[in-house]
């Protein structure tokens, strides 16, 4: 009892001095970055961002994104590991002998990672670098290791803010294993090395979402047969050292007991076995939830669970995985099975999501066949994977097909359908290499594809690619015709295009709309012999007419008059209304009065227009009229008509015996006694009336005129019969009756020959 409390005790004085020590590594990772890589020679081609992670032995390397300068590179994000010697010598106590073992095995794992090249192990950009204060090697992306991941969790379950930024599905952390294992049969056979390190430290998860070997400080020869099992154990007698001497060693949570002094040894050489059994205790940790050998450093208790491993319980994970899970934990390495042994068991086969995973990392390999009926089934279960899934592991190796004309009709509706789930910054980086060249080759149903997906695109498209990708794919689309022995335009490409325009012209500088796009808009409404393309142009004009200037929509009105003039059809007729309603409405009433009305007005007698039609359009010019009403009435400060009419409706008849409508006598317009009376009174031409004195003259003009020629004509005539004078009567050249010559009669041809001087000027 004794013996346990005291181990308790060292346990927590181990955990205490360990959070110390993280914590002030974590401090020094926070400083600002730029000081800590001055010098860097295999930084100059990148821009080094922020913190993503951490890796390698006791976590000490820290992850930084970065991005190249470069243009054109095949890797434009990448990562750089930086491992401050400073920290290092924090966490070695001021040991310099510790801190030197420690950075040898820096340099030892950055000099291995060099050596190796495969899919399943990360890769190195650029050479490995040594300052004074910092070892850096650049790397591909990588986002966090499966130590961060684990991490996160206890963060999450244990309800910090900010945890939990990286979630994996059991279908990402399945295939993540496949990986791993596929790492492990190359080390093991081609590489004929064992890593002796697995480790959550040692396993990286890129941006891409691959899961690959790293920290492969221990790793050495698998010399079958010539290798002593004790020269190749660790000692993990002392509990109580340095972080950084603590990590000189493999984790002792995840060691295989044939690498660890003093427990059960194997008979034999050393065995790649250790490597299945260190990823065994990988696999129940993340998969169920649980550390396996939760023992810290302390070799006694690292004994005390393996002798009682042959009643291992493993209830927290799914029973497919048990079967699997028992061989490779146990203690025997001849019981365990091999790395490739692994992803052939019925835990990983089962799943039909995984083995289309599977199917896509090696699909390079495969012929056209395999992968057209691949594709098709793709085709019936793409939405069950989740979004992650989608974007990074799915997405890439179809971009990789795209290109194949054999399998594009099959490839390319499936990655439109996942651009979406892209955000920009990932489709810059990774999908736009891909399709560019699909853009610019693009035709028939391809492009027909392409362009009929303009909204799914523009999701994802940074507005830099918008104008470099969908305007000339617009062009493409508008200049495109059919093949054959006849070339024709294709009015599918070219309808759907106009259909498409105004949602990329909300994206477009003006100057690229103005130059690229309006110019195709205006050809297709002239030259074109599909009446739906000239109705879709039409229309197209209308909904892009709030992004024109005043050149650019008078332009269309002349292109609509043109249209309007030829074809009288009752959809043209239509959209040629809806341009000019949209033109009104944008550019205000003098454009309205000046180029839409004598456009719209003659459209109205088009007999091609059914009663609702012609309802609808004679709406649309009222409206505009009212428009031009209001404003004129308004800065002429004449009161509105409905207003005035309701006033003079309310106002009391002054003489009951006046008939409604008639006016009294005192009400009639004054009439002077002579023509020439009329004229001071006159307006100047250049001096503008406004409503009530247009409307007082013409009435007073109108009144004085005919009074006048009444008295002339009267006193023009001789006779005797002036009681008929204002009696009409028929004559050669008058209407009704009168005196004998005439007078009193209104002229329906020339004027009578007996008609004065005077009278001919006023009639």
């Amino acid at each position: 009892m004794n013996l346990n409390m005291q181990t308790v005790r060292s346990y927590l004085g181990q955990a205490a001095q360990t959070a110390k020590e993280l914590s002030s590594q974590a401090a020094v990772a926070a400083k600002d970055l730029s000081s800590q890589v001055v010098g860097a020679k295999c930084l100059r081609e990148y821009t080094v961002q922020g913190l993503t992670g951490s890796a390698g032995p006791g976590n000490m390397w820290k992850i930084f994104a970065a991005r190249s300068r470069k243009e054109g590179t095949s890797h434009p994000l990448a990562s750089v590991w930086i491992l401050d010697k400073r920290a290092v010598t924090e966490a070695s106590r001021g040991s310099a002998r510790v801190a030197e073992a420690f950075l040898q095995l820096c340099r030892k794992d950055a000099a291995n990672l060099a050596k190796l090249k495969h899919p399943n192990v990360v890769r190195l950009l650029e050479p490995f670098e040594e300052t004074r204060s910092q070892l850096l090697m650049v790397t591909e992306a990588v986002t966090a290791s499966v130590a961060d991941v684990l991490q996160l969790r206890k963060a999450s379950s244990a309800g910090s803010s900010g945890a939990g930024s990286l979630q994996l599905s059991e279908l990402e952390i399945k295939h993540g294993f496949l990986q791993v294992a596929d790492g492990l049969h190359f080390l093991h056979t081609q590489a004929n090395q064992i890593h002796r390190g697995i480790s959550p430290e040692a396993i990286c998860i890129t941006a891409a979402g691959a899961w690959k070997l790293a920290g492969f400080g221990f790793a050495m020869l698998a010399d079958f047969g010539n290798t002593n099992p004790a020269e190749a154990a660790f000692d993990y007698g002392d509990s109580s050292a340095s972080l950084a001497a603590q990590s000189l060693k493999p984790a002792l949570s995840y060691t295989a007991p044939e690498l660890v002094k003093g427990a059960q040894q194997s008979s034999g050489g050393l065995f790649s076995a250790a490597d299945v059994f260190s990823l065994g205790v990988v696999m129940y940790e993340v998969i169920g939830e649980k550390q396996l050998l939760n023992v810290g450093q302390s070799a006694y208790d690292y004994y005390s669970k393996i002798a009682s491993f042959h009643q291992l319980d493993l209830s927290c994970v799914p029973y497919e995985l048990q079967t699997l899970l028992g061989p490779m934990l146990s203690v025997a390495p001849s019981a365990r099975p091999s790395a490739i042994s692994i992803t052939g068991s019925q835990y990983f086969q089962g799943d039909v999501m995984l083995r289309a995973l599977r199917f896509m990392d090696s699909m390079i390999q495969r012929d056209t066949m395999q992968k057209a009926a691949f594709l098709n089934d793709l085709t019936t279960f793409w939405h069950k994977f989740d979004d992650r899934v989608l974007r990074l592991k799915v997405l890439p190796h179809l971009l990789e097909e795209v290109r194949s004309e054999q399998l594009q009709q099959l490839v390319l509706p499936l990655v439109i359908h996942m651009l979406g789930k892209q955000d920009k910054q990932d489709f810059a980086d990774s999908s736009a290499p891909a399709l560019m060249p699909i853009f610019q080759a693009a035709k028939g149903e391809t492009l027909l594809l392409l362009v009929h997906s303009t909204p799914t695109l523009l999701q994802s498209m940074p507005r830099p690619y918008v104008t470099s990708m969908m305007v000339p794919l617009l062009v493409r689309a508008a200049d495109q015709v059919t093949g054959g022995r006849d070339v024709a335009e294709d009015p599918r490409c070219q309808d759907e295009m106009l259909k498409q325009l105004p949602l990329v012209a909300e994206q477009t500088e003006y100057t690229t709309l103005k130059a690229e796009l309006l110019p195709r808009m205006h050809a297709l409404c002239l030259k074109t012999t599909s009446a739906s393309v000239r109705v879709n142009a039409l229309t197209c004009m209308a909904r892009v007419a709030a992004r024109l200037d005043e050149d650019e929509a008078s332009k269309m009105l002349q292109t609509a008059g043109k249209v309007s003039s030829v074809d009288h059809t009752a959809p043209t007729v239509m959209c040629v209304l809806g341009l000019g309603d949209a033109i009104a409405r944008q550019y205000g009433l003098a454009m309205a009065a000046q180029q839409v009305l004598p456009l719209l007005c003659p459209l109205l007698v088009q007999p091609t227009l059914s009663g609702p039609q012609f309802s609808q359009a004679m709406t649309m010019v009222k409206q505009i009229l009212g428009q031009i009403e209001s404003k004129r009435a308004g800065q002429m400060e004449v009161p509105d008509r409905a207003a005035l009419a309701g006033a003079n409706s309310a106002k009391p008849n002054s003489n009951p015996g006046t008939p409604k409508g008639v006016l009294p006598s005192w009400d009639t317009p004054a009439i002077p006694p002579q023509a020439p009376q009329l004229r001071p009174s006159t307006p100047q031409h250049n001096s503008p009336l406004n409503a009530t004195q247009s409307s007082w003259y013409c009435g007073n003009v109108q009144s004085s005129v005919k009074a006048t020629a009444a008295s002339s004509w009267r006193s023009a005539c001789k006779c005797d019969e002036q009681s008929k004078h204002r009696q009409p009567f028929p004559g050669p050249n008058m209407e009704g009756s009168g005196c004998k010559h005439g007078w009193g009669s209104q002229p329906r041809g020339p004027s009578h020959e007996n008609t004065s001087q005077y009278g001919q000027a006023l009639l």
